[in-house]
């Protein structure tokens, strides 16, 4: 038989169920990010919508480190999918705006194209 591993002091371990949830509250946040998206890039702009998204990622990241019970965490995942799908709302119609008509099409198309390796790859 294996030992039983112990982790260590300090460390949250989620059970089968509640890791289950974890992973699927990103995608509820980012399908609420995504139509969160645009009424906010149409109150504040695309640019400030756009560094309000990463603002919440990047926070939302920086307090996942130190959040040490399930509860704080469950909530960041939520944060972190929101910022994910208000990206993702908000990023095609930058690239439309800011673009010349030559370069629209394949701006779109990298910035698809980047988001599926980025799955693929993580």
């Amino acid at each position: 038989t294996d030992p039983q591993v112990i982790p260590p002091e300090g460390l949250t371990v989620f059970t089968a169920s509640q890791f289950s949830v974890f992973a699927a509250l990103f995608n509820v946040g980012a399908i609420a990010g995504a139509f969160l998206g645009c009424p906010v890039m149409d109150r504040v702009g695309r640019k400030r919508a756009l560094a309000l998204s990463a603002a919440v990622h990047a926070g939302a990241w920086l307090c996942t480190i130190f959040a040490s019970s399930p509860a704080v965490l469950t909530v960041l995942r939520v944060l972190t999918g929101l910022a994910v799908g208000m990206g993702s709302a908000i990023t095609p119609c930058y690239i439309g705006e800011v673009s010349t008509i030559g370069l629209r099409g394949r701006l779109g198309a990298a910035h698809q194209l980047s988001m599926t390796l980025g799955i693929l790859l993580v």
